[in-house]
């Protein structure tokens, strides 16, 4: 038997560890009995560059403090502290994935590298590695994320030709993630990954890890449960089958408040499809200045992994409160690759007086329900309505509209003085409107009124056709700063206008 310790010169340590990794990396030819303790080498070697299965490992070194004790049968190699390896780059060399990392360390700390060298097989199989593990990435490049540094800690162990790693992944930004992954050389590479994101701390974090996180997207309530499991084999595409859970979600979309998300979002990318499936899915508003809902979405998204957002989409079910009355959108698929793409909503016993509240002017009141159908045509310009019909339901209403909104909009002649005395005090039988909207945020309502004001000619019936025009974006944006919706969404709005005037020399709005 052989034997040295920490404190032998350092020469003969290198000579023992040298014999050492010799015995170790072949199969013995002789059948005397032999062992060998090594209770401290040290090596500090730089290797050679590795170019295998496409990927490049480059600037590699060792800087390891081993423990060995071998025999015929078996040899141990017990990493100690300060005990590392190197690489100045690491990158996948695939058409189309562009992944590098760079200034890679990994800390083998009481890691234990054990051979079987009474066992037939390759040098993989007859390898295993067992211990905590401690990775760090400088920084981690790829095409869908921003450069940023990585680290890992948790456990490896298994066979090399099966190693399984467990444990945590942390990136600079604050996003964090529970991995498990799994290696079998030459067949496949598994991942599960676990990560929970909640409220404005989560927005941040994916806001600063990933390259295309809409900016106007914030999360302030509830929680994202994700869940993923990815797949590759070789020569086969990487495959990928996830879930999303909501519960209590809440944010900010853009200008839009979000409040009270829940459901499930099932994902699988596999082979050349994506497909993406809702599953009770509500969400208890939506606002932008009138608020909707609750919404309730049942659907399934399917597109090629070559044009994810020219796919089609499967709508089972999809329904909103709107104005204590709801709105639908027949089941039907869509296809979003053939522009313009049209949405039908249909509209059932939405309030009057609802929506004349919600409307921001004084004095304007009235009762009854409508309903119709909204046809949206949206393409890449934006939505646009072509011919809505909305109507009131017998026995039909009352209209009272202030005098001076009515002349603002319709003017003060001599014509326009009956309309403007019978919408005082209108009792409707009929109300039809027909609906068009553009791309630029012009509304134009074609109105038909049938009906009398008793205060007016004795009751004498009257019909009248109003056309009217809105411009909506000014419309929500009133709404907005009004505080309608809520306070983060009106603070937005006021910065975004004091960009705007501020960038075209004009006041901005306080």
């Amino acid at each position: 038997m052989l034997s040295c310790d920490g404190l032998s010169p350092w020469k003969p340590r290198v000579h023992l560890a040298v014999l050492a990794m010799c015995l170790v990396l072949t199969q013995p030819v002789f059948a005397m009995s032999w062992s060998l303790v090594l209770q401290q080498g040290q090596f500090d070697l730089a290797l050679p560059d590795i170019h295998s299965g496409g990927w490049s490992f480059t600037g590699l070194h060792a800087d390891v403090v081993t423990a060995v004790d071998a025999d015929n049968n078996v040899a141990r190699i017990r990493f100690k502290p300060g005990s590392r390896l190197r690489a100045a780059r690491i990158v996948q060399n695939i058409a189309g994935n562009g992944l590098q990392l760079n200034d890679v360390r990994v800390d083998l700390t009481d890691v234990t590298l054990t051979v079987d060298l009474d066992t037939p097989g390759t040098l993989p199989e007859r390898s295993s590695i067992t211990g905590q593990v401690a990775v760090d990435i400088g920084a981690l490049h790829h095409p869908t994320l921003n450069a940023l540094g990585w680290q890992f800690d948790g456990t490896v162990r298994g066979p090399l030709s099966d190693v399984r790693v467990a444990g945590q992944l942390r990136a600079d930004s604050g996003l964090t993630a529970e991995v498990a992954a799994r290696h079998r050389m030459g067949t496949f590479l598994v991942a599960n990954v676990m990560m929970a994101l909640g409220g404005g701390q989560g927005t941040k974090a994916m806001a600063a890890t990933f390259v295309d996180w809409p900016g106007s997207l914030e999360l302030s309530a509830g929680q994202i449960q994700l869940e993923a499991r990815v797949h590759q084999a070789p020569g086969q595409p990487l495959a990928v089958h996830g879930q999303l859970d909501f519960d209590g979600v809440g944010g900010l979309i853009d200008r839009t408040a979000v409040s009270g998300l829940n459901g499930r979002l099932l994902v699988s990318l596999e082979q050349d499809a994506l497909v993406a499936r809702a599953r009770d899915v509500v969400i208890g508003q939506i606002n932008s200045g009138i608020g909707i809902g609750p919404v309730r979405v049942l659907a399934v998204y399917r597109a090629p992994r070559t044009e994810l957002a020219a796919g089609v989409l499967d709508i089972q079910q999809a329904t909103a409160g709107f104005l204590d009355g709801r709105l639908r959108v027949a089941p039907g698929s869509f296809d979003l690759a053939r522009q313009p793409w049209r949405l039908p909503i249909d509209v059932y016993e939405v309030s009057l007086a609802r929506l004349l509240q919600v409307y921001p002017t004084e004095g304007l009141t009235g009762s009854g329900t409508l309903s119709g159908r909204v046809p949206l045509k949206v393409s890449g310009s934006g939505v646009e309505v072509e011919l809505g019909r909305v109507s009131a339901m017998a026995p039909g209403g009352l209209l009272r509209l202030p005098a001076e909104r009515l002349q603002a909009m319709l003017g003060s002649s001599q014509a326009m003085e009956l309309v403007v005395e019978a919408l005082q005090n209108f009792h409707y039988s009929v109300l039809d409107s027909t609906i068009d909207y553009d791309n630029t945020g012009k509304l134009v309502l074609g109105l038909r009124l049938e009906g009398e004001n008793p205060d007016v000619r004795g009751g004498q019936p009257v019909v009248l056709n109003i056309n009217l025009e809105e411009d909506i974006p000014a419309l929500l944006t009133s709404l907005q700063l009004s505080g309608r919706v809520n306070e983060a969404v009106t603070e937005r709005v006021r910065e975004r206008l004091q960009q705007s005037g501020q960038k075209s020399g004009q006041e901005t709005v306080p």
